[in-house]
C-alpha cells in the first residue's frame, strides 16, 4: 500500500477543492472521495503500477486542461457503469458518494465555462456549405468544392468545429474558389445560341461504317469478323454488347456550358420478357459520370426526359445493363458468338437535346452580384473572350452609387443577418478606391465582393454565448437541413423576431424538410453517419465479386438514402433502423437481394429504376440499415469481411458505445485461399485477456453479419480463390469459374452478457430490447451534426429528456428531429 498522505491532497484538489461545493458539503464530498479512492483505486493506479496508464498521483485537476477533464469524465463513466473497480462487489449505492461528488464538480466547472464561451465552438463553413452558399448568393452552379482542401472530420462529421481548421493555404484556396464563382457569375457574352435537335445513332460515323461492313468479313490476324455487336432496325440501333461498342453520341457537342433538357426514346429487345437498364453518362473522354439510369420495357418504346448541367467539353454516352447475355448466361463478345442475333439488347430510337436552357440573358447571377442597373447592352459586337463575343458590359451611370447599393444589398445576405450601422462602409470604400484609380466598375466590385466573401463574417457561423438570436437560429436551421444559407422566409421571420417562437419554429422545420433542398440533409447526414461517403474506399476483387458494377454501387447508396427518407417523411419508429418488415428497392437492388423484381405496378407504370417500398417475406434476413448493401460494403474490404470491423462499426454508429482503441497487437490478415475462416482466426486472437476484454463486445454483431458478403449479398458459404465447389448458379452474364464456394458461414454467437443468437434475425431481436440506447445514439449523432459540437458531459441530462420524450410519443424519426431542434442544445451556442 502506498503512503496515502502523499497522494490524497492532490486527489482532493483535483476535483473537490474548487469552490463549487457550498459550506459543509465540500468537506463531506471530499471525504467521500478520499475514502473511495483509498479503498478501491490506489493499489492499481499509482506511480508504480499505472494500470491502464492511470496514476492518480500525477493526474492534474479536471479544471487544468481538456485532456485532464476528459480523463476524469472517463473515470466517472467507468465507476458509474460498474466497470471499475474490476471484479468489485460494490453496489450502486456504495459508488454513489464518489460519482455524485465527481459529477457535481465536473458539471460545475463545465457550466461556468459554457456561460462564458457557449457549449459550441465557433466554426467555419465546410466545403459543401461554402459551395452551396456561393451558389445561392451569386446564382451560379459552377463546381468549386474540388478547389478547396479536404475538410477534417471530428466525431464522424464535417460540421464539427474541431475538424474545420483555417490556414493560410485554406484562405488562398477560398480566394481562388471565389474568383471561379465570380467568373461564372459575370457572363456578359452575347446570348449563347440554343439548340433543339434530334439525333440518331444511325448517323454516327463509327456506327454507320460498322453497319455497312459485311458480316462475313474476317480479320486476317484474329480470324474473327470485324462486325461489332449492334444491329440496325428500321427505327433504332440495337446495342447487344459493351465490347468495343461505339456508344458515345459524338454528333452532339454542347455549344456552351449550362443546363440541357434531354429526351431519349428506347426499349429492350429480345430480353426474354425482362427489363433492361439504360445508363446515361456525361463524358469528357478522360472521365465520365453516371447521370441517370432507367428501366426499358421489352419491345415497348419509353420516352425518358431529364435535365442535366454540362460543361462545354462533355458529351453523352449510353450503356445498357443486362444486354449481351446468351441463353446459357454467358456474355457475347463478337459476331461469331451470336446466333441469329437473339441476344438481349438495348434499342435506342432517338435522342433529343435542347439547350442551354436560359430563363434570361444576361443570367440572374449578374444582377444578383453587380446590381441590375449596372448592365448595359452593347450596340455593336464587343471584343472576343474565351466565352464568346461580349454583348453586354457593366457600365452604370453612377458607378459609386451603384456600387454602394449593390454592396449594401449583398453584404447582409452574405453575412446572413442585419448589418450594424457602418458595417458595409469598409467594403464600399474598397470599391470606391478602385474606381478612383480608374478601374472599371466590374473590377472595383470584384475587389469589394472578394472582401465580403473572404470575411470571417461570411466564412464563420456567427453565434454568441447564450440563446441564439433569430438570425443565428435561421442559419443553424438552414445549414442543418440544407447545408446552405437561410432563404427569404427564414430571414424575414428572423428580422421580425418570430423564428424563436416554438410554434413557428416547428412549422419551419417541417417546411425545410419538405423542400427538395433537404436532400442535402439526407445525403450528407446519412452519408457521414453511416459512412456511405466511403463507398469507394475499397474496390471489390473482380475475381471474387464479378457482379459489382457502377449501377449496383449507385443503387446501394440510393437504397439507404431512400430508406432514411421514408422513415423521415412517414415518421417511422427509430426501431426500424434495426429491423423492419419492408425495404426500399429498385430493380437492381431487388436482383442483388434475390427478391422479386416487378418493374410494372398495378397500373402498368414503369418504376424499375425508382425506389419504392416493398414488403418483406416473413422471417427475411433483410430490413433495417445493418443488412443494407451499402452499409455492409463500407464495413468490409474488397476481399473479405471482418466481424471486428463490422462489430466496431455497429457499436460506434448504431449502439453508441464505441470500443476502446485496440492494443498494439498484430492485425488479422485476410485468408483469400479459404483455408481458415475469420472466426477461427479470431478464436486464436482472443486467447489474450487484453484482446478478449474488448472482443466480447465487438465480435457478436460482427458474427451476426457474417452471413453477408463484401457486397451485402446473403451467403451460406465463403467465396474463395482456392479450393472449393463450383457455384450451382451462374452470375448475370458471367462465367464464375474465377471463384469457388469454400467453408460454411457460422453467424451464431452470444452477446457480452451471455445471450445466445443463431443468426442475424435473432441478433436483431436482441438489439430491439435496447431500443432506448439506439434512440440515444441517433439523438447524439443529430445533435453533433446540427450544432457542430459533440455531446458533452453536461449535455447528457438533456439528451435523456429528449429520448424520454420521443419514446413517450411515437419514437418517430421526425418526432426526434423536432425534439432536437426544440432543445436548448440546439437553441443555444
Amino acid at each position: 500500500m502506498l503512503s496515502l498522505p502523499r497522494f490524497l491532497p492532490r486527489i482532493a484538489a483535483a476535483f473537490c477543492l474548487t469552490g463549487l461545493f457550498p459550506g459543509d458539503s465540500r468537506a463531506a464530498q471530499t471525504e467521500d472521495v478520499r475514502e473511495f479512492i483509498t479503498q478501491n483505486c490506489l493499489d492499481c493506479h499509482n506511480a508504480t503500477e499505472k494500470s491502464g496508464g492511470l496514476d492518480f498521483a500525477a493526474l492534474p485537476a479536471s479544471s487544468e486542461s481538456l485532456e485532464s477533464r476528459t480523463r476524469w469524465i472517463r473515470i466517472y463513466d467507468r465507476v458509474h457503469s460498474g466497470e471499475m473497480p474490476p471484479d468489485s462487489k460494490l453496489t450502486p449505492a456504495q459508488r454513489e458518494p464518489f460519482t455524485n461528488a465527481l459529477r457535481t464538480t465536473l458539471v460545475g466547472e463545465i457550466s461556468l465555462q459554457q456561460q462564458r464561451e457557449g457549449r459550441t465552438v465557433l466554426r467555419r463553413l465546410n466545403r459543401r456549405e461554402f459551395e452551396n452558399t456561393l451558389h445561392d448568393l451569386l446564382g451560379v452552379d459552377v463546381a468549386i468544392q474540388h478547389l478547396l482542401p479536404e475538410d477534417g472530420r471530428s466525431q464522424g462529421f464535417d460540421t464539427v468545429a474541431e475538424g474545420l481548421r483555417i490556414s493560410v493555404v485554406q484562405l488562398e484556396k477560398y480566394l481562388e474558389a471565389i474568383d471561379v464563382a465570380l467568373d461564372d457569375a459575370v457572363r456578359l457574352t452575347e446570348r449563347p445560341e440554343s439548340i433543339s435537335k434530334r439525333y440518331r445513332f444511325h448517323d454516327e460515323k463509327e456506327v454507320r461504317e460498322n453497319l455497312d461492313t459485311p458480316e462475313e468479313q474476317v480479320d486476317s490476324v484474329s480470324g474473327q469478323r470485324h462486325r461489332r455487336l449492334f444491329r440496325e432496325l428500321d427505327n433504332a440501333v440495337v446495342f447487344i454488347s459493351h465490347a468495343y461498342a461505339p456508344d458515345h453520341l459524338k454528333q452532339f457537342s454542347p455549344p456552351a456550358q449550362g443546363r440541357y433538357r434531354v429526351r431519349v426514346s428506347a426499349y429492350a429487345v429480345d430480353s426474354r420478357g425482362d427489363s433492361i437498364a439504360l445508363r446515361v453518362y456525361a463524358s469528357d473522354w478522360k472521365s465520365e459520370r453516371l447521370l441517370h439510369y432507367f428501366e426499358l420495357l421489352p419491345d415497348k418504346p419509353r420516352t425518358i426526359e431529364f435535365t442535366v448541367a454540362l460543361t462545354a467539353r462533355e458529351h453523352f454516352r449510353f450503356k445498357g445493363y443486362g444486354i449481351g447475355i446468351d441463353d446459357s448466361g454467358k456474355n457475347v463478345w463478337n459476331v461469331d458468338s451470336v446466333k441469329d442475333w437473339k441476344v438481349p439488347g438495348m434499342a435506342i430510337e432517338w435522342i433529343e437535346i435542347e439547350g442551354p436552357l436560359l430563363d434570361q440573358w444576361p443570367p440572374t447571377s449578374v444582377a444578383l452580384t453587380f446590381g441590375e442597373d449596372a448592365i448595359l447592352k452593347l450596340k455593336n459586337r464587343g471584343r472576343w473572350t474565351d466565352q464568346g463575343h461580349l454583348g453586354y458590359e457593366l457600365a452604370p451611370e453612377d458607378p459609386q452609387a451603384s456600387a454602394t447599393a449593390a454592396i449594401t444589398r449583398f453584404a447582409p445576405l452574405a453575412f446572413r443577418r442585419r448589418l450594424v450601422t457602418g458595417e458595409a462602409d469598409r467594403f464600399v470604400q474598397l470599391a470606391d478606391t478602385e474606381l478612383d484609380r480608374g478601374r472599371s466598375y466590374e473590377q472595383a466590385m470584384r475587389v469589394a465582393l472578394r472582401g465580403i466573401l473572404i470575411s470571417p463574417r461570411f466564412l464563420m457561423l456567427d453565434e454568441s454565448p447564450g440563446m441564439l438570436d433569430d438570425y443565428a437560429l435561421a442559419s443553424r436551421l438552414s445549414y442543418f437541413f440544407w447545408s446552405g444559407p437561410p432563404d427569404d422566409e427564414l430571414l424575414r421571420l428572423a428580422r421580425e423576431g418570430q423564428l424563436s417562437n416554438a410554434r413557428v419554429l416547428h412549422q419551419q422545420v417541417d417546411r425545410l424538410l419538405a423542400s427538395p433542398r433537404a436532400e442535402q440533409f439526407v445525403s450528407s447526414f446519412v452519408g457521414q453517419w453511416l459512412d456511405l461517403n466511403q463507398i469507394d474506399a475499397t474496390a471489390p476483387d473482380p475475381k471474387l465479386y464479378p457482379e459489382y458494377d457502377d449501377l449496383l454501387r449507385s443503387s446501394m447508396v440510393a437504397e439507404t438514402q431512400a430508406y432514411f427518407r421514408q422513415m423521415l417523411t412517414q415518421n417511422l419508429p427509430i426501431a426500424n433502423l434495426i429491423a423492419s418488415d419492408f425495404v426500399m428497392l429498385n430493380d437492381r437492388m431487388a436482383e442483388h437481394y434475390d427478391l422479386s423484381r416487378p418493374f410494372l405496378d398495378s397500373k402498368g407504370k414503369l418504376y424499375g429504376e425508382e425506389f419504392r417500398r416493398v414488403s418483406l417475406p416473413a422471417d427475411s434476413v433483410r430490413g433495417g440499415v445493418m443488412t443494407q448493401a451499402a452499409v455492409l460494403k463500407v464495413t468490409a474490404n474488397g476481399t473479405v469481411t471482418s466481424p471486428v470491423l463490422r462489430g466496431a462499426w455497429i457499436l460506434r454508429r448504431i449502439i453508441g458505445k464505441p470500443p476502446s482503441p485496440p492494443p498494439p497487437v498484430n492485425a488479422i490478415e485476410p485468408d483469400t485461399r479459404g483455408a481458415m475462416t475469420i472466426r477461427q482466426q479470431l478464436a486464436k486472437h482472443r486467447d489474450s485477456d487484453t484482446c478478449n476484454r474488448c472482443h466480447r463486445e465487438i465480435d457478436p454483431p460482427g458474427f451476426a453479419l457474417e452471413s453477408f458478403d463484401v457486397l451485402g449479398g446473403f451467403r451460406e458459404r465463403y467465396r474463395s480463390v482456392g479450393d472449393g465447389d463450383a457455384p450451382s448458379e451462374k452470375l448475370h452474364g458471367r462465367d464464375i469459374w474465377e471463384y469457388k464456394l469454400g467453408q460454411p458461414v457460422d453467424c451464431s454467437g452470444q452477446t457480452a452478457d451471455g445471450k445466445p443468437f443463431t443468426d442475424i434475425r435473432d441478433f436483431k431481436r436482441l438489439m430491439l430490447t435496447e431500443e432506448k440506447q439506439i434512440v440515444r445514439c441517433l439523438t447524439e449523432k443529430l445533435i453533433t451534426y446540427a450544432t457542430g459540437s459533440g455531446v458533452g458531459f453536461t449535455d447528457r441530462d438533456e439528451v435523456e429528456q429528449i429520448v424520454t420524450e420521443v419514446q413517450s410519443q411515437d419514437s418517430g424519426l421526425r418526432t426526434l428531429i423536432h425534439e432536437v431542434v426544440a432543445s436548448e442544445l440546439f437553441l443555444k451556442k
